[in-house]
């Protein structure tokens, strides 16, 4: 399920998707395929190609295990989720929002 087709209705003026933390990670573990609460690379880069990211979600999948994986295991944890989001925000086109 691509994030701008569920959160269509809550883009901004300047394009950006909104949506609260808690929406943002129900939609990534969407793709934990293998149900183990983390998201290796490969589950980045299936969230990020249903998102849009065709040619590029190779890259922007290990991008964002780069920035968010501070333990360096190839995974993002709960403990790793915020860097997860700062990337997001910053890369790709998503605002996080208090409702």
């Amino acid at each position: 399920m691509a994030l701008k087709n569920t959160y269509r209705r809550n883009v901004a003026s300047d394009g950006k998707i909104e949506m609260s933390l808690q929406e943002f990670k129900k939609w990534l573990m969407r793709f934990d395929t293998n149900k183990d609460g983390k998201i290796s690379k490969e589950e980045l880069r299936e969230a990020l190609r249903a998102n849009g990211g065709g040619w590029f979600s190779m890259l922007k999948g290990r991008r964002g295990i780069k920035a968010a994986d501070s333990n360096s295991n190839g995974y993002i944890d709960e403990n790793e989720f915020n860097n997860l989001v700062q990337f997001a925000q910053r890369n790709l086109g998503v605002r996080i929002i208090s409702y």
